[in-house]
């Protein structure tokens, strides 16, 4: 650990002593005289006086106030020799430093006029944290980023986050409605879950401690969103472990800043209702003084889904003969040339037992040997009947049929004072794991399978400025996650899923029903220290140290009764017992030097450690970041290189399962690097648009593989090879009076580098748009549209077992309407989603071998809902 130290602290003593020796040591500008003697010069027209006087200092010893000033007076220079451009550019940086400088009375009408015209195109541009941890400049930051603000989550609709994020680019959306909800490969990585995106709320991770994995259901409130910011690219110089394909950073607001009186209680809120009897309600409560601030947020939805029953996969009405046509035949040969009939009668003796059976009949070739056995009407109806025991029937008291209900809810209360935030969240879902899977592999009733998930996390952040220079922030958390006791699943053993044989049926053996409860629970305790130091006007250093220790549960609690956690136990015990100690440590640092006005130059280093009890882990990774950013005129040009690291999940080491009974303790870290370039034009202060090409290449990357296991074959998770990704992504927006709108598009290139295959599932091109109408000043619309290509898939793709090879493009189009009522605060909101009414469907997640895991997922038809948004106005009342 000492080397670790010591190498980070070299690397940016180096970096940061490279950048600032240009400048040390040059400290002879007193702002106390040049100040004054520049708004001397500049009043008696020596304007090259006041360039030299203020030029040399502005940007090397000026205190932040005097830089205010120096700007001030530079810009009223500029514009008196007529340099319109160059006084824009320094009232933009004057505004920089101060966002709510007013020119002085006196100033002329002209100035005035330009520095309205600057603050007004300057508002236009968001300021994000998540790429450096610090304020900055959405243009200008080291990293492809996409933005959505309160206003934007609002007029578009949205009544979930994730619905939000199908209509981001480099989003191949994957709602199956299970107990994942929905899964998303970002950027052409298809996974077996979202465990490959880092997703915070205000910074505190979200990912489950065991899988990694991050559960985007409509738990999420909206209320209290200020913006989400998406990190597209590694990330894991600033983050770690696990920010491998981007990061979703959920900010709420900041109360403290509430506008209007210093003392007020204040509430923002919606709450909807429509098709699928999908309802939720979703409010944040806010109490504040000028020097704390309590808020309350909370949200619950439910729902019924769409009934999934008319389909053949998710269909648990009685069977028939014709149910089995085919499905209990042996045919063909195995992987030694052997015939599937002679094998299966050798082993059950099936013939000799059964003599004459009208439930079966076999082939023969003419030396003797069975080459088919085949399913009999007779046989058909039987089993049928025996099946007809389970389906169309009733399983622990309820009935056996689809059912995908969902209640979720969360709560946060936050507490705010100037320098310290105090939050907790808790967030529980309770959804029907069912559409995931297929009636071949699980039995559905109104009470299983569920999956029941519960997060809790406590945080406390502090920040201090202890100069303009020179500023801190503590994060420190504790989380709790997991998965219920009234977790359940249930599988079966039937002659449709062909877990029953011909032996069975001809033994008249009825089928039977097993409902597995499952727990889990992990916690771990986080802090991290953030230093952000300004030596100069052109160098800014961010670092930080983070802490972490974990106790993470390997395999789930097992029981075949409710409440696992109090009534079961370990299938199968690991060594050492079933909870891992966990300590990592990362120390990173990142410097950004702006070497001329229209370059900045970013580097940065992160190392990392971990150790799994006392000889686990993975050790020590090391992720480096590059970026040159450089503007000319209306383009921003980025160049940026990135590596990052996913470490294996506690669930990829140590879970087993029926299938996988393997684990692989010794997973190593996956590994991508990823070089991108990007250019942002602003054609008019309206109209912007920013293109993003990318190469990745990916190592170590793990899924699951057969390997030999006692007499047979089980599961494993290993690092199976390399991939290769390249692709393209734009987006663009515009404005104008009574109208503003966005579109996007993204084209992927996913390559599996060891089975020269393409990746499944990956749409080739996606395209999102959006247009917003103000008809007046109450009434406001709005229309979207979603393009998904055509997705390969299943054979000749590497990652699916799917049975279905293609699956066909699709547009969806959505729309709202707004009316602000004339009741201060309140609006009402008409939303419909896939207007057109339009089926489509989208691959399964995992194998997606039709049998066990779904190949398809329908997806929603036309849905309608009405919303209703209220926000309290404070009275003005004292302060």
């Amino acid at each position: 650990m000492t080397k670790l130290y010591g190498f980070i602290g070299v690397i940016t003593l180096l970096l940061t002593g490279w950048v600032c020796q240009p400048v040390w040591g040059q400290n002879r500008c007193d702002e106390l005289v040049v100040i004054p003697e520049a708004e001397k010069q500049y009043a008696i027209g020596k304007f090259e006086e006041v360039f030299s006087l203020l030029t040399p200092c502005l940007e090397k010893s000026f205190s932040e106030n005097a830089r205010v000033q120096g700007y001030k007076i530079l810009s009223m220079t500029y514009l008196a020799i007529d340099s319109l451009p160059q006084s824009s550019r320094a009232i933009a940086q004057l505004l920089a430093l101060n966002p709510k400088f007013e020119p002085d009375f006196s100033s002329s009408p002209r100035y005035k006029a330009l520095f309205q015209q600057v603050r007004d195109f300057q508002e236009q541009i968001v300021q994000v944290t998540s790429v450096s941890k610090r304020a900055e400049n959405l243009l200008y930051v080291p990293a492809t980023v996409v933005v959505l603000t309160q206003k934007d989550l609002v007029q578009r609709g949205y009544q979930t986050l994730e619905q939000a994020l199908h209509d981001l680019p480099g989003f191949d959306m994957i709602k199956g409605n299970g107990l994942g909800y929905s899964n998303f490969y970002q950027r052409g990585y298809r996974s077996t879950s979202n465990d490959r995106t880092l997703i915070l709320i205000d910074g505190v991770e979200e990912n489950d401690l065991v899988s990694n994995s991050v559960l985007i259901a409509p738990q999420y409130p909206l209320s209290d969103i200020e913006r989400i910011e998406v990190i597209y690219g590694p990330a894991s110089t600033m983050y770690g472990a696990n920010a491998f394909m981007g990061v979703i950073n959920i900010i709420t607001r900041n109360f403290r800043e509430l506008p209007g009186p210093g003392r007020q209680v204040a509430f923002t809120g919606q709450m909807r209702a429509g098709s699928l009897q999908r309802q939720h309600v979703d409010g944040v409560l806010t109490a504040k003084t000028p020097d704390v601030a309590l808020s309350v947020t909370g949200r619950y939805f439910r729902s019924e889904e769409m009934d999934l029953s008319r389909y053949p996969e998710w269909n648990f009405g009685s069977r028939t003969a014709a149910d089995y046509t085919g499905r209990l035949d042996l045919t063909g040969t195995n992987k030694d040339g052997v015939y599937l009939a002679q094998d299966y009668i050798r082993r059950t003796n099936l013939t000799n037992r059964f003599p004459g059976s009208n439930l079966f009949s076999v082939d023969y070739a003419p030396d003797g040997t069975a080459t088919a056995i085949r399913l009999s009407p007779q046989g058909a109806d039987r089993a049928a009947r025996l099946d007809n025991n389970l389906f169309g029937n009733v399983l622990n008291g309820q009935p056996v049929t689809f059912s995908n209900t969902k209640r979720d809810w969360f709560v946060r209360a936050k507490l705010e004072f100037k320098d310290l935030t105090i939050s907790y969240l808790n967030w529980k879902t309770d959804e029907g794991a069912m559409p995931w899977y297929t009636n071949r592999s699980t039995l559905a009733t109104d009470k299983n399978p569920r999956w029941v998930t519960a997060d809790r996390a406590f945080s406390i952040t502090y920040t201090k400025a202890f100069s303009e220079k020179f500023q801190i922030l503590n994060l420190a958390s504790y989380l709790l996650h997991e998965i219920s006791g009234a977790t359940s699943l249930v599988t079966y053993n039937g002659y449709y899923n062909g877990r029953l044989g011909l032996l069975e049926l001809a033994r008249d053996s009825v089928p039977t029903a097993t409902t597995t409860y499952q727990h889990r629970v992990s916690t771990q305790l986080r802090n991290e220290l953030r230093l952000f130091w300004f030596p100069t006007a052109k160098v800014s250093v961010s670092g930080g140290v983070e802490f972490r220790s974990g106790l993470i549960q390997g395999n789930y609690i097992t029981s075949s009764r409710a409440l696992a956690d109090e009534t079961g136990g370990l299938a199968i015990m690991l060594p050492g017992g079933n909870n891992f100690k966990t300590a990592d440590v990362g120390v990173y640092s990142q410097v950004t030097y702006q070497a001329m006005s229209a370059l900045k130059l970013v580097g940065g280093l992160r190392a990392d450690y971990n150790r799994i009890r006392k000889n686990g882990g993975y050790g020590t990774v090391v992720n480096p970041r590059l970026a040159a950013i450089y503007s000319r005129g209306r383009a921003i040009f980025k160049a940026m290189y990135a590596e990052a690291f996913k470490d294996a999940s506690f669930l990829q080491k140590y879970g087993t399962t029926a299938t996988r009974q393997l684990p692989n303790p010794t997973l190593l870290p996956e590994r991508v690097n990823n070089l991108e370039f990007s250019t942002h034009y602003q054609f008019t202060k309206q109209w912007s648009m920013n293109v993003v090409g990318f190469l990745a290449n990916y190592s170590n990357a793990v899924g699951t593989a057969f390997v030999p296991f006692e007499s047979g074959q089980t599961q494993q998770f290993q690092a199976i090879g390399k991939r290769r990704i390249w692709g393209l992504q734009g987006e663009g927006s515009f404005k104008s009076t009574g109208w503003n709108g966005w579109w996007n598009f993204t084209y992927t290139n996913p390559w599996d580098h060891d089975a020269r295959l393409r990746i499944s599932d990956i749409a080739d091109f996606m395209a999102n748009a959006g247009l917003h109408r103000q008809f007046t000043a109450r009434l406001g619309g709005y229309v979207s549209a979603n393009y998904v290509g055509a997705r390969k898939t299943g054979q000749g793709t590497s990652g699916s077992l799917n049975p279905i090879q293609r699956f066909d493009p699709f547009v969806v189009l959505n729309a709202n309407l707004t009316y602000r009522i004339p009741v201060s605060g309140l609006s009402v909101q008409a939303s419909v989603r896939n207007l057109l009414n339009t089926e489509y469907f989208v691959p399964g997640i995992r194998e997606a071998d039709g049998s066990n895991y779904a190949a398809r997922f329908p997806q929603d038809r036309r849905t309608v809902s009405v919303g209703l948004y209220y926000t309290l106005s404070p009275p003005e009342s004292g302060r």
